[in-house]
């Protein structure tokens, strides 16, 4: 399947990104995937039910039904049996499988058309593995996107694991990574939620394979 691919309507590094896109900061894990929604719209993609889409690390499936209208098939990965079981639920998968993400991936060679990552690789460190694995999951022109926090510092580190235990990730990694697996990144800085009653600094990405 073929999809289009817009520029961003708005300059990638404005951290107010999310509220242009009438998304409204809140505790809780729903503003990623709120985000990510938007990022699918953002990038002039049609839910016209036409294409292959995986929710990677689907947890209790929250990103479902946000893309169900995109799929003609909805796929989702998850370690958790127990979360799978919740994901089910929804109504909204053709097919749950209980699998390691880069693992699941790396075994689905350009099988979908897009590929969907709500606040699950905040827990990875080293990205490399599953962006290989996704960018060759991908079919040609096809979309990967995702959520990560940002490791926003004098000096951008890679990535690096944050005391509430999930990883940051510094912005030039993530595209040095994307870019070097045949992907075109476009790249949003916003809060993801709030955590203690403070914002969460994030990235937010979308990248495209190339023909």
């Amino acid at each position: 399947m073929a999809l289009v691919e817009r520029n961003l309507a708005l300059d990638p590094g404005r951290a107010d990104w999310y509220s242009n896109q009438g998304i409204i900061l809140q505790s809780g894990g729903e503003l990623d995937r709120a985000i990510d929604a938007a990022m699918i719209k953002d990038s002039g993609l049609e839910p016209s039910k036409r294409f292959d889409v995986l929710d990677a690390g689907c947890g209790t499936g929250l990103c479902g039904l946000s893309l169900a209208p995109y799929a003609r098939r909805l796929s989702g990965v998850d370690l958790s049996s127990g979360m799978l079981a919740r994901a089910k639920e929804k109504q909204v998968y053709d097919a749950l499988t209980q699998a390691e993400l880069t693992e699941f991936v790396s075994h689905n060679r350009e099988a979908f058309d897009l590929i969907v990552s709500a606040d699950a690789l905040v827990y990875f460190g080293d990205l490399d593995g599953v962006v290989a694995a996704a960018a060759a999951a991908l079919r040609p022109n096809g979309l990967l996107v995702f959520t990560l926090e940002h490791a926003a510092g004098p000096v951008d580190a890679a990535y690096r694991l944050e005391f509430h235990g999930r990883y940051s990730h510094g912005r030039a990694y993530v595209e040095q990574l994307l870019v070097r697996g045949g992907l075109r990144p476009a790249i949003v800085q916003a809060d993801l939620r709030l955590e203690a009653g403070r914002p969460v600094a994030g990235l937010v990405v979308r990248a495209t394979k190339h023909l």
